[in-house]
């Protein structure tokens, strides 16, 4: 079976899936590693939330490894906790990294309250994981899922959570003196936007070859933009940085 056993929708979507997981990691990677260059801690914080952004997106690029490449089943249970297990690291990762930059006197309050909430949603994630996988997620063909009950509720959390410290990091960002300050928060608040755009577009839209390019496309292009947000390269800076 194999390769042989997967229909061409399932081909393209393992592909395209995998590759904007692979890409999002490599840009999370990178970001991460100018921590060591730069010495901001805000770096090493947003390199990792980018690294486990499209977790979401996880259980599916590795069932389709094992299945293309060793004809091997992912389980449901490992399926559901690779792809939703992590769900609370991307925000705590970011929430961190906001209120690091924006609400420094306060950051360690702002971090403790998603901090607990995150804990609280792994540990029912966890429990429900041993004891029933189907009360959280539903797998609806080999490479695709659908959320439900708290763990819909906890990505609506964060997607609300996400758009209001966004909007907040992008006020703050258009009100500095430094012109390349104001562009790095426009491509991070448009990276976040399209990735919202494409998230919603995953869940709302029927599964298709079109479908499936757009929001691959639009998840790739979201990690694009916030690496040119939070690194913004010489070359970019200096082509639309003007003073």
């Amino acid at each position: 079976m194999g390769l042989e056993g997967l229909t061409q929708l399932e081909l393209l979507q393992g592909i395209l899936t995998m590759l904007s997981v692979v890409i999002s990691i490599f840009i999370g990677f990178k970001i991460t590693s100018k921590y060591f260059t730069h010495k901001k801690t805000e770096l090493l914080t947003i390199g990792l939330m980018m690294t486990f952004v499209t977790s979401g997106w996880w259980g599916s690029s590795l069932a389709f490894i094992l299945y293309a490449f060793f004809d091997l089943e992912l389980s449901d249970s490992l399926y559901v906790f690779i792809s939703f297990g992590f769900l609370s690291l991307t925000t705590i990762f970011w929430v961190f990294s906001f209120a690091y930059l924006i609400y420094p006197k306060s950051k360690w309050k702002i971090f403790s309250i998603w901090l607990a909430i995150g804990i609280l949603y792994t540990i029912f994630f966890m429990y429900f994981l041993v004891v029933d996988p189907s009360f959280l997620v539903i797998r609806v063909t080999r490479f695709d899922s659908e959320t439900r009950n708290f763990v819909t509720w906890y990505i609506l959390l964060i997607l609300v959570v996400s758009l209001v410290t966004q909007i907040i990091f992008l006020h703050r960002s258009l009100q500095s003196e430094d012109a390349r300050n104001r562009w790095k928060g426009k491509f991070i608040f448009l990276g976040f936007i399209v990735f919202l755009i494409g998230s919603i577009l995953d869940t709302a839209i029927p599964l298709n070859p079109i479908s499936l390019v757009i929001t691959r496309l639009l998840l790739i292009t979201a990690s694009i933009l916030n690496y040119i947000g939070w690194t913004m390269p010489e070359r970019i800076a200096n082509w639309i940085v003007k003073e």
